[in-house]
């Protein structure tokens, strides 16, 4: 009987390892990691709530600094959209789906096909939520849709077909999660590593777009400053920074990576 039971799970550790590269322990680590990064966010949200008042005062803020710098341009680009419906569509599509799913899939890409890869973009990203948390919580920021009295349209409520979903993505999100843009800084991060790690050389420079069109859809639908994007970028760089950093010390990429990385190979001797 023990004999059988050993064989069993043997085949079971077979079969996952041909799917898991690092078995299902591994695997669910990673999910609940990512589970608790959630819980995170859920708790942020919940405290958004009660800072209506502070987050549109944050709102003006950024108006105020981007007029100082010509760069409030927002609305421009949100009437254009409303103009071309096609491009309103793609828009809305665009925010209301592409930073979950396509973030997601990446993810799973990730770990599946490019585990050794895997660690090091997990880390950015884990880094680049703290900063957004930190930023959502210290810096609510009510989004340009929101502000109607200067003149913006909130598109997802009045123009999307998704529209009958509306209600429970209201409840899954921060309505006040401005600044920095998460989406703004995934898309980068998920461009640069597809960038890299992607074979077929047209698909990896389309990547390259992927942040352009992010960005786009962030602002035309009123969802978020110039301001915020820019932010996003630059947490997206911060946070790949210290994902250097963490690799520097706890390596996880292979040679190849770490070469390109400027860190020397696994194994390399170190002068004294």
């Amino acid at each position: 009987m023990a004999q059988i039971v050993a064989e069993v799970r043997n085949a079971e550790r077979a079969v996952a390892g041909r799917f898991l590269p690092k078995g299902w322990r591994d695997f669910l680590i990673q999910l609940a990691l990512f589970a608790v990064v959630d819980i995170a966010y859920e708790l942020t949200r919940g405290y958004s709530l009660g800072t209506v008042q502070a987050a549109f005062r944050h709102a003006q803020d950024v108006v105020s600094l981007e007029r100082s710098m010509g760069i409030f341009t927002e609305i421009n680009v949100q009437h254009w959209a409303l103009n071309h419906t096609w491009a309103l569509n793609i828009a809305d599509f665009t925010y209301f789906h592409a930073h979950f799913a396509i973030t997601t899939i990446f993810l799973f890409w990730l770990y599946l096909r490019r585990n050794r890869h895997y660690y090091f973009v997990r880390n950015a990203i884990f880094v680049a939520d703290a900063i957004a948390l930190l930023g959502f919580t210290l810096f609510p920021t009510a989004p340009p849709r929101l502000l109607t009295y200067l003149g913006f349209t909130d598109t997802l409520d009045r123009y999307a077909d998704i529209n009958t979903y509306s209600e429970g993505f209201k409840q899954l999100t921060n309505p006040y999660a401005a600044v920095p843009s998460i989406h703004t800084c995934y898309s980068i991060l998920i461009a640069v590593t597809c960038f890299f790690l992607v074979r077929w050389v047209p698909l990896r420079i389309t990547w390259l777009f992927y942040p352009v069109l992010i960005v786009f859809s962030i602002v035309a639908t009123g969802n978020h400053f110039w301001l915020d994007a820019m932010l996003g970028a630059t947490t997206a760089a911060v946070s790949l920074g210290v994902a250097w950093l963490i690799e520097s010390v706890h390596p996880t990429l292979p040679d190849s990576a770490r070469r390109r990385l400027h860190l020397a190979p696994v194994g390399t001797p170190t002068t004294q």
